[in-house]
């Protein structure tokens, strides 16, 4: 039976900027936005279990897909590196995509609820409890016709409760159109 949660008190605000990590990769992200999807991020990584990673040095990667339609902004800890070095990823798709649908539905069976805003449910899986076990543990909620998935280390449980609380809190990023005006 999943355990209810609820984050009260925290220090996130509301409709905060994304991330100062995110901010020179805005452009990026708004412009390989799959046209339908609104992606919202965190105001801040935190991370408790990294305390020798800076926010600074992280490196942060978009990956758009089509089919199905999706978007993933990945935070690396390095740029190469013959040895993993993926920290954690935030992710939209569409409430109509069919394998997103199957995955909130196997959260909101298996995980823990989370109210991360008013009339906003979050539902947790911790990697160590599956079967077999997994380092990543995610969140997934439904919000204004979107799904969204936070994906971290499962040692981060507070932080990545914290981070979904203050992505549900944030205006969402739209696909940015380009204005080419015809020349007079």
């Amino acid at each position: 039976m999943p355990v209810v949660l609820t984050v009260l008190g925290s220090a996130v605000g509301v409709f905060a900027r994304p991330a100062p990590v995110f901010m020179p990769h805005i452009d990026l992200i708004q412009s390989n936005l799959p046209s339908g999807l609104a992606m919202r991020l965190p105001s801040e990584i935190l991370l408790g279990g990294h305390s020798d990673i800076e926010e600074s040095q992280l490196v942060v990667r978009v990956f758009p897909s089509e089919t199905p339609q999706r978007f993933t902004v990945g935070v690396f800890t390095c740029d190469r590196s013959s040895h993993p070095c993926l920290l954690g990823s935030f992710s939209v798709e569409n409430e109509t995509t069919a394998s997103a649908t199957r995955d909130l539905g196997r959260h909101q069976e298996k995980g823990d609820r989370i109210s991360l805003g008013t009339n906003i449910e979050g539902y947790l899986i911790e990697g160590p409890r599956q079967n077999p076990s997994y380092q990543f543990s995610t969140i997934m909620w439904q919000q204004n016709d979107m799904i969204y998935t936070i994906s971290f280390p499962a040692f981060e449980r507070e932080n990545i409760i914290l981070m979904a609380t203050s992505m549900a809190r944030q205006d969402p990023l739209s696909r940015a159109v380009s204005s080419s005006a015809p020349s007079p």
